[in-house]
């Protein structure tokens, strides 16, 4: 039997999502100048991105030729700098096409932001409607108090913020995830065919974002079975099990329908992707792996995980209840982990690769949360009014994670917890990742470098360099040029590049600016770490994020 609905109040239960949502924009619009753009992103989401929607606004085949280039001359921003522009198999058209829509609207229309900002701002607003729609569902499942502390752990999470903030791939997968899911119990539940035909068409959307999506099915199948079938659909199984089917093939049309590389031949192509995903491993560097829950466990603010632990429990007996949200939370958490347990499953870049495990962690969470709540209310009996009381208990169960992510700002993606004694604790240990890999701090060197750099010098990225490059004709002085130094595809610096790079710092002034990433190593950046001192650095709790150099070659390097 399904649990009552919460008792709250339906005026409160709009209000404080709209007041979430309101406090999170008052902080993140105002701080997206402070982030640049992230690795993946300079490699290829922003360039196709652009892509298919121009050619969803036009209709014009050139469009689709990605070697080609078939923008007028000064168009900007020049994503055709994207270094795997000729690889389309491997980026994903929906999130990406929506991010280039929003860029098109509030940069170049409305004039707001630069366009990469605006390109990012797409996160902020699926961010405010995913803050409502996963609040309504956990308010009416769990109570009021259980989805504000969901809502503020998920959001006062540094490494979920900061991907908030530049990440068009998998904060959005997370968003679309926790849309199907919520769909899908929603149409269950009412024994709505059409319903879940819907959320079939929807999984397709989501499989658009990213093909994280292919277990979610697992997760709708293992919370219907085993069990008894609610009677809207007891006498009508075989109907249920038709109708996901058609939500499955409909999802899959879904996905072709939005992804135009695929339409001249989608068996062949896709094939292609699912190719590339299978061999992923094949692909990561072994000191780059990161285990997910070391990653979970080093990276998520403790009050976050003690608050989780607790909420397991009343979580699990709701389950065996015959409660199908907690179900669905329990399995949604069982099967985004399972997913890496077989050999070939690789994960690296901290927690972003499963992102969308996080609104179920921070919904068992704010049970947790709603439990502990009670018992204190108990305790206190009528001295503290209830309201009061439970408004101060949230406050104080989500003060570490808004301070975790205060502190840390614009640096997000360096946090690590103290059960690793924070970022410096996590460098001394060697774990991977345990800087600022994706370069987003780049945007911040970019403006000192325009602001202290001498006339006509040059520049040296050595990690990371592609997401300069991308940013550098709007970003960058003009009369600093960038020298080609490294590639996405490697730490090792081309002997002849490093040659050449060596020579030209005796003609010009040459800075270098490079994020601490240790597995990412190669000579240039070691001339500057052994042998120079920074002129400039950006540090976390005393560790380096972002150092730049005025470079000169070490002795006998010529």
């Amino acid at each position: 039997m399904l649990p009552e609905p919460s008792t709250g109040k339906e005026e409160l239960s709009w209000a404080l999502p709209l007041l979430l949502v309101a406090l999170l924009w008052a902080f993140a619009f105002p701080s997206l100048d402070q982030y640049n753009v992230s690795w993946d992103e300079a490699l290829g989401d922003l360039f196709f991105g652009e892509r298919y929607l121009s050619y969803y606004t036009s209709f014009d085949p050139a469009y689709l030729e990605f070697a080609e280039d078939p923008y007028p001359e000064g168009h900007s921003p020049d994503l055709g700098l994207s270094p795997f522009r000729r690889i389309p198999w491997e980026y994903y058209p929906f999130a990406n096409t929506l991010a280039a829509a929003t860029s098109e609207i509030l940069s170049r229309q409305l004039g707001w932001l630069d366009a990469f900002d605006g390109f990012h701002a797409f996160n902020l607003l699926v961010a405010a409607l995913f803050i409502v729609v996963f609040f309504r569902f956990l308010a009416v499942r769990f109570g009021l108090v259980s989805a504000t502390a969901a809502i503020g752990f998920l959001f006062t999470s540094p490494r979920v913020f900061s991907h908030m903030m530049a990440n068009i791939k998998d904060f959005p997968l997370m968003v679309f995830f926790t849309f199907t899911l919520l769909a899908f119990l929603h149409a269950f539940e009412r024994g709505s065919p059409r319903g879940l035909l819907l959320a079939g068409a929807l999984w397709g959307t989501t499989l658009a974002v990213k093909a994280n999506a292919l277990f979610l099915p697992f997760v709708v199948l293992f919370t219907i079975f085993p069990g008894r079938l609610p009677e809207t659909w007891f006498p009508r199984k075989t109907r249920l099990l038709a109708t996901l089917t058609g939500g499955g093939i409909l999802g899959g049309i879904v996905l072709i329908a939005s992804w135009p590389y695929l339409w001249a031949d989608p068996l062949v192509r896709l094939r292609q992707h699912f190719d590339y995903i299978a061999f992923r491993e094949g692909y990561t560097r072994p000191e780059s792996i990161a285990p997910v829950l070391e990653a979970i466990g080093f990276t998520t603010p403790l009050v976050f995980l003690a608050f989780l632990l607790i909420g397991l429990v009343p979580c699990l007996q709701r389950a065996r209840r015959g409660d199908r949200a907690s179900r669905m939370l329990l399995v949604w958490i069982a099967v985004v982990l399972g997913r890496f347990l077989p050999p070939q499953a690789v994960n690296f870049d901290g927690v972003r690769h499963f992102l969308e495990l996080f609104p179920a962690l921070a919904a068992v969470a704010g049970v947790g949360v709603a439990v502990v709540g009670s018992r204190l209310a108990d305790l206190v009996g009528t001295a503290i009014p209830g309201r009061r009381l439970k408004a101060m208990f949230l406050m104080a169960v989500l003060l570490p994670g808004t301070w975790a992510t205060l502190r840390t700002h614009p640096f997000q993606l360096v946090y690590w917890n103290s059960l690793v004694g924070g970022y410096p604790g996590a460098r001394a240990r060697g774990l991977p990742q345990a800087s600022d890999y994706w370069g987003k701090s780049y945007r911040l060197g970019l403006e000192w470098l325009n602001e202290n750099a001498m006339p006509n010098s040059l520049l040296a990225v050595p990690v990371v360099e592609h997401a300069v490059r991308l940013v550098a004709p709007l970003r960058l002085r003009e009369d600093i040029t960038l020298l080609p130094v490294s590639t996405p595809l490697s730490p090792k610096i081309a002997p002849e590049r490093l040659r050449l790079t060596r020579e030209a710092s005796l003609t010009r002034p040459l800075y270098v600016m490079f994020v601490d990433r240790r597995d990412w190593t190669n000579e240039l950046m070691e001339d500057c770490l052994l042998h120079l001192e920074p002129l400039v650095v950006w540090e976390q709790d005393g560790a380096p994020v972002l150092s730049i150099y005025l470079y000169q070659p070490p002795s006998g390097a010529l």
